[in-house]
């Protein structure tokens, strides 16, 4: 029989034991509280329901308070008034790095939040800082004057971390969509408009075209900067590929159309059919806090009109060829995929099947590019310089042929990804030896490929603008450049004392819009523009009203005086609601 005073002791202990684990996990249960809180605000769409609320904050705050007992498990913390030093510590990082995340993550995603919701995430991350601080001060000093927690403190504690879940939860659920005004049914009667050629050119940089212009190397874009208005597009943050291009091509911001990534993550342990567009930064989440790996996203993702739907319900007919995140659009008179061009022309990324046969005639393999073309990147180019230069040749060559045979269609729409695989692999070399003056002969082999293939674009341009008959548009644009490493990695190289021939696609660099035709002012430098203002500067080139509910404006400085008299600004509620026409796509 056990004697009581060491039953007396063995409760004490398991309780004793019991604490501490309890004190272990409340932190972690408190950052997954956070985290909970932290996706319902990145991600606005999900259902903001008690049972879905609940599920995800026990789910995270039950996973990450777990996470935290495994150091008590394995160190088996003995030390009672230790654990009851570190609890209060561990909570008030907690709250730091909460309120410290919630700013981050406002400024980060501001284009890709709704305004609505970036301020009341702002708002908690306010509250959030001063619980932390109002910790800090307390666990200071009990600190500095050895003094235990007694109950007040402990009160104080817990009112800190229950106020900073509340405060979450209460500022996203206080956040309504606003709801914008109906647009009236939209009528608008087209006339004769000048045929006008969109090519988008994947990492274009005005820091390369400008250099190259100026030695002669790139005679159809020095035409352009010489007879035409160029800027440099200043490009949204995070720079994610569909979110951008989109953005060009809507005239509206990503928490507008709806594009807020490249891949959708499903959640179902929140709500039934939930899916993740926009996952916390900096803590590995999809590694830990999804198990299902992102699909790729889709068309349908789109919740606004394009700029081709626009012009086809105008009665423009209209061609698009491998636009970043499109679909086969009945709308279009002829509508080729993105995907099509990256499956090897899969007929489900087109309109029907004859044309998915016609178009995949003119694809472009490896071994039958033009030596012409090959030579100018030196005797032996790099497989990859070859399969960029294969896949924008199956564009060019389908798009040229389009121009010949289809002459009712007025407005085109191309995309060449070719120089974005360039780009990421040589262009620090190229930004080493035109900017830095570096001699080594790795990265001028690296500079002399993106000048050969900056030559090789120049040469499509030329093709496309003349086999395009007056009166014509021609505009390049690109959603976003390239850069040389920069910062920690240019230091980095530096250390290492080795050259750095990769660039960089997807930071936030700028873009190029450049335009040529008649009506645009001559060799003018515009100011900065942004994605949103192509969509209202086409309407307006081509004669149309610009509609109210885009979020860009018309580059008035980039048209002649002459044109702006003759042609006066004019407006309309909405595209929206435009009636689509039925136009069946037509085969080559």
């Amino acid at each position: 029989m056990t004697p009581p005073k060491q039953e007396e002791e063995s409760s004490r202990q398991g309780s004793g034991r019991l604490r501490r684990y309890g004190e272990a996990f409340l932190p972690g249960a408190l950052a997954g509280t956070q985290v909970a809180g932290l996706l319902y605000f990145l991600n606005p769409h999900l259902p903001f329901d008690p049972l879905p609320v609940l599920s995800s904050v026990v789910f995270y705050s039950g996973l990450l308070g777990c996470a935290c007992l495994i150091p008590t498990f394995l160190f088996a913390f003995r030390n009672r008034a230790s654990s009851e030093q570190r609890l209060p510590v561990t909570l008030t990082l907690v709250l730091a790095a909460a309120g410290l995340s919630a700013w981050i993550h406002a400024s980060y995603f501001s284009f890709y939040l709704p305004p609505g919701i970036n301020r009341r995430l702002l708002k908690a991350a306010i509250w959030l800082s001063l619980s932390s601080l109002v910790c800090f001060y307390t666990t200071l000093l009990h600190r500095v004057r050895h003094r235990p927690y007694g109950k007040r403190s402990r009160a104080l504690f817990t009112l800190m971390a229950l106020a900073s879940v509340y405060v979450v939860l209460e500022r996203r659920d206080a956040f309504r969509p606003s709801l914008s005004p109906t647009p009236r049914p939209t009528t608008f009667q087209s006339s004769q408009r000048p045929r006008l050629f969109v090519v988008g050119i994947e990492s274009a940089t005005l820091d390369a075209i400008l250099p190259l212009a100026e030695q002669g190397k790139l005679p159809f874009f020095n035409r352009m900067l010489q007879q035409g208005p160029h800027s440099r597009l200043s490009t949204l943050r995070p720079a994610r590929r569909a979110a951008l291009w989109t953005t060009l091509a809507t005239g509206k911001f990503p928490y507008r159309h709806g594009v807020v990534g490249d891949r959708v993550y499903e959640a179902p342990f929140l709500s039934s059919g939930s899916r993740l567009n926009i996952l916390p930064l900096g803590i590995a989440f999809k590694h830990w806090g999804i198990w299902k790996r992102g699909i790729p996203i889709s068309a349908a993702e789109r919740r606004v009109v394009s700029i081709w739907e626009i012009l086809s319900r105008l009665g423009v007919p209209t061609a698009l060829v491998g636009w970043p995140l499109t679909e086969p659009s009945d709308g279009l008179e002829i509508a080729l995929s993105d995907r099509f061009f990256e499956t090897d022309g899969m007929k489900q990324y087109a309109p029907s099947a004859e044309l998915a046969e016609r178009a995949r005639l003119f694809r472009t393999d490896v071994g039958d590019i033009d030596p012409a073309i090959t030579s100018r990147f030196g005797i032996k180019p790099p497989v990859y310089v070859l399969d960029a230069l294969a896949r924008d040749l199956w564009r060019r060559d389908l798009s040229l042929f389009l121009v010949d045979q289809e002459p009712q269609i007025d407005a085109f729409f191309v995309t060449l990804p070719g120089l974005a695989e360039i780009s990421a692999r040589c262009f620090g070399g190229y930004s080493a030896v035109q900017f830095k003056g570096l001699q080594e002969p790795t990265s001028e082999q690296a500079a002399h490929l993106v000048s050969a293939y900056y030559m090789h674009l120049d040469q499509t341009l030329a093709s496309f603008w003349e086999r395009t008959s007056a009166p014509r548009l021609l505009i390049v644009i690109s959603a976003n450049g390239a850069e040389g490493p920069q910062g920690w990695r240019e230091a980095r190289r530096l250390l290492l004392r080795r050259p750095a021939l990769e660039g960089y696609v997807n930071l936030p660099s700028d873009g190029i819009m450049m335009f040529l035709g008649e009506g645009f002012q001559k060799g003018a430098l515009l100011r900065p523009a942004n994605l949103v203002d192509l969509v209202p500067t086409l309407l307006y080139g081509l004669g149309f009203p610009i509609a109210r509910d885009l979020d860009g404006a018309v580059l008035t400085p980039a048209f002649e005086t002459g044109f702006l008299a003759r042609q006066p600004l004019t407006f309309l509620p909405s595209y929206e609601t435009l009636a689509e026409r039925t136009t069946a796509s037509r085969d080559l």
